[in-house]
C-alpha cells in the first residue's frame, strides 16, 4: 500500500492527482471520486491532515484518513433529484458518486480519525 499525507488545502489536489496516477493509472471516474471526497474533507472536516492510501492488486482500494470531525458518509442519504435546475441543491454529489462507483464503501472512526475505504473489486486496467 502506498500512502501520501496532504495538507488540508485545495491546492493539494495536484499532488493527489499525481499520486493516484503514479499508483494506479489515469482513470477519469477514479479521479472524480477521489477529488470529490478530498474536497469534502477539505471543506467540512476541520482536519489537520489527510492521508490517502492506495492499494491495487486484484481490487482497487483507496482509503482516506483524516483527524477531522467524525462523519460517516456511508450513512448519508442520497440527495433528492430536483425537478429542474432551479430546485437543484449543492452538496451530496461526491458521496453519491462514491457510493455508486464502489463495490464496497467502508467507514470507521478509530483513534480520533475518520477512515473511509472505497473498494472496487476485480478492477482491471
Amino acid at each position: 500500500m502506498n500512502s501520501l499525507k496532504l495538507k488540508v488545502e485545495l491546492v493539494e489536489l495536484y499532488s493527489l492527482k499525481d499520486f493516484v496516477e503514479q499508483n494506479y493509472k489515469e482513470d477519469m471516474l477514479v479521479n472524480l471520486v477521489v477529488e470529490e471526497i478530498f474536497v469534502n474533507i477539505v471543506n467540512y472536516s476541520n482536519a489537520d491532515y489527510i492521508i490517502v492510501n492506495i492499494e491495487y492488486y486484484d481490487d482497487l482500494i483507496i482509503e482516506f484518513v483524516d483527524n477531522g470531525i467524525k462523519f460517516d458518509p456511508t450513512s448519508q442519504e442520497a440527495p433528492k433529484k430536483p425537478n429542474d435546475i432551479e430546485e437543484a441543491q449543492l452538496g451530496g454529489v461526491g458521496i453519491l458518486l462514491a457510493k455508486s462507483y464502489a463495490d464496497e464503501l467502508i467507514y470507521a472512526y478509530e483513534n480520533g480519525e475518520n477512515h473511509l475505504k472505497i473498494i472496487k473489486k476485480g478492477y482491471d486496467e
